[in-house]
């Protein structure tokens, strides 16, 4: 067992919403990554290290607002708290940009239990569950590139959301806020960022009080954004991408090899 100390830096503009990071290495060069469950793959930027690897193949990911392009390195090795990977094939951005992120995928995180104590700042690996007998945890699904997903409930309305830390507020498809308008009450606009590091304006809601993990969650900000380009390139569509303003209000338990979650307790001075 081990722990992670986890960087939560908020954001200024939308209270609730944050970035979590985690201090690591790259070889023997410290780099600080975005924890990002929502990402299938480690990406870091270009700079004087990451440029002296080999491209090994050239492709692109969606994100909530447009697509990345990235090439196919191999790096010597990466390291975060006591987890070490050797001989990683990771993706390094083609183009320098400010607003793109160096961060942790499930490629690394696949393979391990996380507990995450979002009030202590820190994530366990590979700790035993917590209350397995009195609080058993539920079936994970993950896709093809290991994104977990979770259900959210509204009463008799069921959503399938992503359950992402590198989203600093959650994300609601807007074909599910106009199917569903009594779930979510208009609150203004904010600007927004997704992985490729482009920005858009997004209005903003409140969301109903809704069940997740089978504990009851209060309601909270989201932003509405249109999902239909990133759910037009997975194999599983989503209504949501939870991240940290409902993320926070909870502690989790993810066995990712195990395919096993659960809600450890609901926060409540969140």
């Amino acid at each position: 067992m081990s722990e992670i100390p986890l960087i939560i830096i908020p954001d200024e503009d939308d209270e609730g919403a944050a970035e979590i990071f985690v201090d690591g290495k790259m070889g023997q060069k410290k780099y600080r990554f975005l924890l990002d469950t929502g990402a299938a793959k480690t990406h870091v930027q270009i700079d004087a290290y990451t440029a002296s690897f080999e491209s090994i193949q050239s492709s692109h990911s969606a994100g909530v607002f447009a697509q990345s392009n990235y090439d196919l390195i191999t790096v010597p090795s990466i390291e975060v708290g006591s987890i070490v990977k050797k001989n990683v094939i990771i993706a390094r951005y083609t183009e320098d940009a400010p607003n793109l992120r160096n961060l942790i995928g499930m490629d690394f995180l696949k393979d391990f239990r996380c507990h995450f104590f979002f009030d202590e700042h820190r994530v366990l690996i590979n700790a035993p569950e917590a209350s397995p007998i009195t609080d058993p945890c539920l079936e994970l699904f993950l896709g093809k590139k290991f994104h977990p997903y979770v259900p959210i409930h509204f009463g008799d309305v069921e959503s399938n959301a992503v359950w992402d830390t590198g989203a600093g507020i959650t994300v609601v498809d807007t074909v599910f806020i106009q199917t569903h308008p009594s779930l979510f009450q208009k609150e203004g606009s904010s600007v927004g960022r997704d992985s490729s590091g482009t920005q858009m304006a997004t209005p903003m809601f409140t969301m109903t009080a809704c069940t997740i993990g089978n504990k009851q969650f209060p309601p909270h900000p989201v932003a509405g954004v249109d999902l239909s380009h990133m759910n037009s390139t997975t194999e599983v569509p989503m209504d949501m991408i939870l991240g940290y303003s409902t993320l926070s209000k909870a502690n989790w338990f993810f066995n990712f090899p195990g395919k096993k979650w659960k809600v450890i307790e609901i926060l409540h001075d969140q």
